[in-house]
């Protein structure tokens, strides 16, 4: 299936955006006119040459400034400012700095290889093509640390603008495919680790996974990211048309520019904390990176204008009176890693502000006079992405999990729980109910089995899906207890438990609803007890619907004493129980975000709600209750978790319980009347597996 570069279907983003512009945009000046961009741009590059950077010429601040004054005389004409560039890389022998692997010290060859697509002057090229070479060899003996089979050099977002473009200008001009294949490996690496595909937007480095701003929002750097997507639309400058990967960074493009575009403020500039637009100041460099790549997108036909020039405008336009009477850029955050520097003043500059300011420019002057656009690089209108590279759409989702020890997990955009299978039959667990805490949309289930299973290093980090990594992570305990609305056979005050599941079977797996079977088989004082389980899960809602029958030597196991229930998390968690509406749960604290999990059940079945504990000194809340004649009966469990967002307090959580109640318990999920009625199987006790 192809789909068009237009906003995604996925949210109601696309077809609102344009109502948005016309609803909260003010009223704007008329564009401004190429002249006048073209004064401003040589206003700042003059003060910045006059007032030259005190880092030292091979250093990272210095690459947009150098590549901006290449832009200034593709736009201009002027000689002045390629012979400016000319002369810092002189001083250079047209290198990098010392360090070899260090991406830093990598950014101005990008420079130089400007200046050698002018001139074919190889000692422009040389130098790099030996720096490369060197770092290649160094590396060779690094292991892969993430499923896209990179080292993870770059850590660091910034890192996407200091290197990847220049191992893709190489094997363009030296038609060695080793320099791009290296770096398309590395670039999706750090995706692996950095990228947030719910905001679209990178972490500046895996120390700002759980980090949040005062207003509780996930911290997202203005000028990280406009690192990024200056990076990444200069590899796509050079990038093959026909490379395998394309579509992934078109995609990934695509994608931030319409995260983006919603975060401008109304003043046209991008706040340092991009998520916490109510800051009082706006920053210059990150709004400059941001302007640049959404006018580049425009003038290669990535981006519709309608929507995004509006928004380049603006920004361009409020970046222009950051401008000083001297020509110095203003308004520029120091050098940092995170928004928390708020010292962007009228007086506060860096030459990376003055750089990313001329690379905007050059592009808008671009968008303005078509003329102007480059024409070594290819344009690319009318582009489809696959839809396998769009970033994947909330769904439900359910499977048999044999490379995880026969795992069955389960999922849908709010929750996602997983169950037990034969392989962990000789431990502990047995057939309760694990609760995954997943903070995005998306199916996590797949990602997170494969990251695990491969222990694969991110630096200095591992992927177990047991660590929050940004998108979740299971930290509820199960062992052999209900977890969170498992059932057992509840005899002589005490749970008698089904070991792990011996055959499961999927039913329906689309994206609206998940339907599956898991088969139990266990001895209870020497009679054979059969239980079949079906699992219902739907999109938008936290609770799952069991349906079990059970059955006794063969036979319905009518109104059979049963028991559901909830596993506290943290020691003393106090259960309330409800049972004239049917409802129990626990609301608890858990490894620093608030929990809440929940049983709900036709009242009618509801025997006790009682508190149980077990020989090992474990405390569990429990529901008694009864089948019916035929050995069947139906309940909901499920959770809600302060780390995903919606339910942050106690009440929410019982009112949620309660709507839901009302809404579900006495009329199942929609579609489920026309599913074939449980029918319990006729497997056998499995016999004893061996001690793992």
């Amino acid at each position: 299936m192809q789909l068009s570069i237009k906003p995604p279907r996925r949210s109601l983003f696309g077809k609102i955006l344009l109502l948005t512009f016309v609803v909260i945009s003010p009223l704007r000046a008329a564009d401004p006119k190429v002249a006048e961009i073209l004064t401003d741009m040589k206003r700042v590059a003059d003060w910045q040459i006059a007032n030259p950077s005190k880092h030292k010429i091979h250093d990272w601040t210095q690459a947009p400034f150098f590549m901006g004054l290449a832009s200034l005389h593709q736009v201009s004409g002027d000689e002045k400012y390629l012979t400016a560039l000319d002369g810092f890389g002189k001083l250079l022998s047209y290198g990098p700095g010392p360090r070899v692997t260090h991406a830093d010290d990598h950014a101005v060859l990008q420079a130089w290889l400007e200046e050698y697509r002018l001139d074919k002057d190889p000692a422009k090229l040389n130098p790099t093509v030996a720096h490369f070479d060197r770092l290649q060899t160094a590396l060779a003996n690094e292991g892969p640390k993430s499923i896209s089979g990179g080292t993870f050099t770059w850590c660091w977002c910034d890192a996407l603008f200091m290197s990847p473009a220049i191992w893709v200008q190489l094997s363009e001009l030296t038609k060695d495919s080793k320099y791009l294949a290296w770096a398309d490996k590395e670039w999706w690496t750090t995706t692996d680790v950095l990228y947030d595909a719910t905001h679209h937007l990178y972490y500046r480095d895996n120390r700002f996974f759980t980090k949040r701003t005062p207003t509780g929002k996930k911290v997202f750097w203005s000028r990280g990211n406009g690192w990024v997507v200056g990076g990444l639309i200069h590899v796509l400058d050079h990038l093959p048309a026909d490379h395998p990967s394309r579509t992934k960074y078109l995609g990934l493009y695509h994608d931030m520019m319409y995260a983006l575009v919603k975060l401008q403020n109304e003043d046209g500039l991008w706040r340092t904390s991009l998520l916490d637009p109510q800051d009082p100041k706006g920053e210059s460099s990150g709004s400059s990176f941001f302007t640049y790549s959404m006018a580049w997108g425009i003038n290669r036909g990535l981006l519709p204008a309608e929507t995004f020039r509006p928004v380049v405008m603006k920004g361009y336009q409020a970046l222009a009176k950051n401008i000083q009477p001297t020509g110095m850029l203003g308004y520029v955050q120091k050098i940092g890693e995170a928004p928390d520097k708020q010292d962007t003043t009228a007086e506060s500059t860096e030459v990376y502000g003055s750089g990313a300011f001329l690379l905007a420019g050059s592009e808008v002057v671009r968008l303005l006079d078509p003329a102007k656009r480059r024409t070594d690089l290819a344009t690319f209108d009318g582009v489809k992405l696959p839809e396998r590279f769009l970033p994947a759409t909330p769904r439900t989702f359910a499977r048999f999990i044999p490379e995880r020890s026969d795992d069955f997990a389960w999922e849908n955009d709010l929750v996602a729980f997983r169950t037990y299978g034969p392989a962990l039959r000789s431990g502990p667990e047995n057939s309760g109910i694990d609760c995954w805490f997943k903070r995005v949309p998306y199916p996590v289930i797949d990602k997170w089995y494969l990251q695990d299973r491969l222990k694969l290093e991110y630096g200095k980090i591992n992927k177990p899906y047991h660590d929050d990594q940004g998108d979740g992570y299971d930290v509820y305990k199960v062992s052999d207890t209900r977890g969170c609305g498992g059932i057992s056979v509840w005899a002589d005050d005490k749970l008698y438990n089904s070991e792990t599941y011996v055959a499961q079977r999927v039913i329906e797996n689309t994206p609206e609803r998940v339907v599956f079977e898991l088969d139990y088989a266990s001895d209870f004082k020497g009679k054979v007890l059969r239980e079949t389980k079906r699992i219902t899960l739907i999109m938008g809602v936290r609770m799952f619907q069991s349906d079990s029958r059970f059955t006794l030597d063969g036979k319905p196991a009518a109104n059979l004493d049963v028991a559901i229930g909830l596993m506290p998390q943290v020691k003393g968690g106090a259960p309330v129980f409800t049972p004239k509406s049917g409802t129990m749960h626990v609301w608890e604290t858990l490894d620093g975000n608030d929990l809440g999990t929940g049983v709900a059940i036709d009242p009618a079945r509801v025997v006790k709600m009682t508190t149980h504990t077990d020989a090992a000194g474990q405390t569990q809340a429990l529901c008694l209750a009864k089948t019916d004649e035929s050995g069947a009966i139906r309940w909901f469990s499920g959770f809600g978790w302060s780390g995903q967002g919606d339910i942050t307090t106690e009440k929410k959580w019982t009112d949620y319980l309660e709507s839901f109640s009302t809404k579900y318990v006495k009329a199942p999920y929609e579609g489920y009347g026309k599913s074939e009625p449980i029918k319990v199987h006729a497997l056998d006790v499995p016999a004893a597996a061996e001690a793992k």
